[in-house]
């Protein structure tokens, strides 16, 4: 019974969806209106031809039974012809939208003058033909709301000449009031009539510089989109011909390098008979300069691989990850007798290659910037923080002063000489690129001579993002 209705329910809501995006293609001209007010009012028009349909055939029913059982077969015609010219006006394409209006002014009006001249002149009739003028005033624009004035007077008019002339149409319409009363009743129905004309526009004004500013604000940011639009699109470009040239540029400039690098090492080989100490520390130089140029290159094509994350994100054991790093470490950590552990670390969606890249050089960083006269000690730990993870990776070595804290995070940016310390100065450029990349941010906090602990925040993701 449940599916039931709730397929009955979903079949009401795709046709009225579909009856809707009827009636709007049919009868709203998108885009010919600048003014944003006349386009409120054609809006407010539409909406109105929308709902008058379905609600016309519901109050058809009681009308209907009514008339026929005061033998009002005229008011019976009347309403089928108004509900027919309804629904051509709101289904028929090719009429204009103003003749739509005029249309459906005329047959509401004359729906009023009906209901008068059936139900005398102290009932709903009156109280229709109010309503149709304050409808007249939303949905016409300028001058034109003054048509409702007119039609009212002549309306009061005519009905008061037949009060006066004593019912000229025989017994189909019968006076409830007296001639003084229908003055009295007219009077009241010109004054609110009037009283809205006035002060309708009034409210229009505030409602009208609200809507310019609306506009135009969306207008501005519709060219602004564009522009964004158009600059990403040149972004990308670029991004792509970047990306193309440095993968290019680093396997073409790794060629020459390995050459020199072979040659080098080929002369010092066969000519070392030849060469005294200061030939052999040139060959020296000269081949660990073209080693550290082919290391830089390696480090640059690795840190412009790190572009925007699109793969999908999978679960990520962090104590494994943690394992792997030590494994590829393990020469290092073996040569400098160094404890790295970690405490309990929890599963979390991410990125396995790019979080291996990370934590590597962190503790490769560690173990680097340790102190001599003792072994490194490196330790990751991590704080769950509601909505995202905070790890930290904590060593006893050098540490940085605070005025290089943010100065470490550059491109090629050092802090010691490349014949203390070994390294490019991409390391943690490449965890901060990443890092943020994944929408996370990484800072550290240190005290020379005591160590370092660098923070890095992760957002809890779902798999499926």
């Amino acid at each position: 019974m449940e599916k039931e209705n709730a397929f009955d329910n979903g079949l009401a809501k795709r046709s009225w969806k579909k009856y809707r995006q009827h009636v709007f293609s049919t009868c709203l001209e998108t885009g010919k209106s600048k003014d944003p007010l006349n386009y409120w009012r054609d809006y407010l028009f539409v909406t109105t031809l929308l709902f008058i349909i379905p609600l016309s055939l519901i109050t058809l029913i009681p009308g209907i039974y009514l008339a026929y059982l005061t033998s009002l077969n005229g008011l019976i015609v009347a309403d089928g012809i108004a509900i027919a010219g309804l629904l051509l006006i709101t289904h028929l394409p090719g009429i204009s939208l103003i003749v739509r209006k005029w249309i459906f002014i005329g047959i509401t009006y004359g729906i009023g003058i009906i209901l008068i001249y059936y139900l005398g002149n102290f009932g709903p009739g009156l109280l229709y033909l109010l309503a149709i003028s304050i409808f007249m005033i939303l949905v016409l624009p300028g001058k034109s709301r003054w048509v409702s004035l007119y039609l009212n007077l002549a309306s009061c008019l005519v009905f008061g000449w037949v009060i006066q002339a004593g019912n000229p149409f025989q017994d189909q319409y019968t006076a409830a009031v007296d001639i003084k009363t229908w003055v009295a009743i007219s009077t009241n129905l010109i004054f609110l009539n009037v009283v809205f004309i006035v002060l309708i526009p009034i409210l229009f004004k505030g409602l009208h510089k609200s809507l310019e500013e609306q506009y135009l604000l969306q207008e501005e940011l519709e060219q602004q989109k564009n522009a964004l639009k158009r600059s990403l699109a040149e972004v990308e470009s670029k991004n792509e011909e970047l990306e193309h040239f440095t993968y290019v540029a680093s396997h073409d400039l790794q060629e020459p390098l390995r050459m020199v690098t072979g040659f080098l090492q080929l002369l010092e080989k066969r000519y070392a008979g030849l060469l005294n100490e200061k030939g052999k520390s040139y060959i020296m130089h000269a081949v660990d300069g073209a080693n550290r140029m082919r290391q830089l290159i390696l480090d640059l094509l690795k840190y412009s691989r790190i572009q925007t994350i699109q793969e999908p994100a999978h679960e990520v054991d962090m104590s494994w990850l943690c394992a792997e790093v030590k494994n590829t470490l393990a020469e290092e950590i073996e040569k400098r007798n160094a404890e790295v552990s970690h405490g309990p670390l929890p599963k979390i969606t991410g990125h396995h290659s790019l979080l291996l890249l990370v934590i590597q050089n962190l503790m490769s960083n560690a173990l680097k910037y340790s102190k001599t006269d003792i072994p490194p000690k490196v330790h990751l730990s991590y704080q769950d923080r509601g909505t995202k993870w905070l790890f930290q990776v904590t060593d006893n070595g050098i540490g940085i002063h605070p005025d290089y804290f943010q100065k470490i995070f550059v491109l090629f940016q050092r802090l010691h000489q490349k014949d203390k310390y070994q390294g490019t100065g991409m390391g943690l450029a490449i965890v901060k690129k990443i890092i943020e990349n994944m929408g996370g941010e990484v800072w550290l906090e240190s005290t020379e001579g005591l160590g370092t602990s660098f923070y890095f925040t992760l957002p809890k993701i779902k798999p499926e993002e």
